[in-house]
């Protein structure tokens, strides 16, 4: 799971960025441990068939945010490797990034959308307005899952299939979340709780492994064998705390 590619690095506290040299870099990791890059969708649907290569991944951008066209796309490209892309379809075009730091980058513009479309990344849904799902009405989550499916298509030409919950952590989906999903016709919900999927992961909750600029050589390879799969512990106990609080760990 990444969000901003940028041009150089940035030291960013939310830890939502990476340098395209850095991302190259992560690439090369992937590929030399042998991972088979999927599509997320076909990815979910052969874990659940039971026919996923035994290590398997793919690679998803969230929010947004035009580094995933102006560097992560070509990038992508060289290897032939699939990627989504889940855009928050009210901040399409606006001139800066909602609840990001500005040196992140401004969101995609729809031609840029319609570009990576074209050139083979899939377009998901990461809501209309960026609302924490679980804390609205049933109304609202519908309406949000509605108004950004409905923008995807109509510049796209394609209904998404796949979803991410805004915020992501336990406190942001639900049993009735997950019901608004399947009504709209999403396969495909992720969360960002911390850990690897197997085939009993619900297809509508699956866990995200998080990846930024922090994130040196090696780094990659324990993700993939699970060293980090423990913080999703660690990201449940921070929802059960009375106070607001930040999450600004490297899953």
């Amino acid at each position: 799971m990444y969000h901003a590619v940028t041009a150089s690095e940035i030291d960013d506290k939310g830890q939502m960025s990476v340098s395209i040299a850095r991302f190259e870099r992560q690439l090369s990791e992937l590929a030399d441990a042998g991972v088979h890059v999927v599509d997320l969708a076909d990815g979910v649907r052969a874990l659940a068939e039971g026919t996923a290569a035994p290590a398997s991944a793919a690679i998803v951008f969230d929010d947004g945010f035009v580094g995933v066209h102006d560097h992560a796309a070509a990038a992508l490209h060289r290897r032939g490797w699939p990627a989504t892309v889940f855009v928050t379809t009210a901040w399409v075009g606006a001139p800066e990034m909602p609840l990001a730091e500005p040196p992140l980058g401004r969101p995609l513009t729809w031609r840029e959308i319609e570009a990576l479309h074209l050139a083979g990344v899939s377009i998901g849904s990461h809501t209309h307005t960026h609302l924490r799902l679980s804390q609205q009405s049933d109304v609202r989550v519908h309406k949000e899952l509605h108004e950004s499916t409905v923008r995807i298509a109509d510049h796209v030409g394609v209904r998404p299939r796949t979803f991410a919950y805004p915020f992501g952590a336990f406190d942001s989906f639900d049993g009735g979340t997950r019901d608004a999903l399947a009504d709209e016709g999403f396969l495909v919900g992720c969360t960002t709780v911390c850990g690897r999927n197997t085939r009993a992961t619900d297809p509508l909750a699956l866990h995200r492994i998080r990846v930024s600029w922090c994130d040196g050589e090696g780094e990659i390879g324990k993700m993939l064998a699970g060293a980090y799969d423990w913080y999703a512990w660690v990201q449940r106990a921070q929802t059960l705390r009375p106070a607001r609080h930040t999450d600004t760990s490297r899953c």
